[in-house]
């Protein structure tokens, strides 16, 4: 969630962002210092800003409900490369998205191998 304002941006390691959940009805709180930390660590996977933004937010809100430090499910998510990583953010995106929509990825084409034999390429 990319918010632009004409505010001052926040200086000091403990400061606080509003975050706004269910279409901006009830603003939660997130710590500036790890917003950032998660959004630089998603940005160096590969995700461009709105997406590292997005799913910093929904770690930090899903964290801060479930009592957990989002920097340990950070840590977590250091070892963890490539397609793996898109397939972890896709599972915690839809844990928080309304269930009549899902996201999901393709895992490959497997032909069954009786029939494969028969194609000519």
């Amino acid at each position: 969630m990319t918010t632009y304002n004409n505010l001052p941006a926040p200086t000091s390691s403990n400061a606080t962002l509003q975050a706004f959940d269910k279409y901006y009805d009830a603003p939660i709180e997130i710590d500036a210092s790890t917003y950032s930390l998660m959004r630089g660590f998603f940005e160096s996977k590969g995700f461009d800003k709105s997406s590292a933004e997005t799913i910093s937010v929904t770690i930090m809100k899903q964290a801060k409900i479930d009592g957990y430090n989002p920097m340990d499910v950070l840590d977590t998510m250091r070892s963890i490369q490539g397609a793996e990583l898109s397939g972890v953010v896709g599972d915690i995106i839809n844990f928080n998205r309304f269930k009549t929509s899902y996201l999901g990825q393709s895992t490959g084409f497997n032909p069954f191998e009786p029939v494969a034999r028969n194609i000519v390429t």
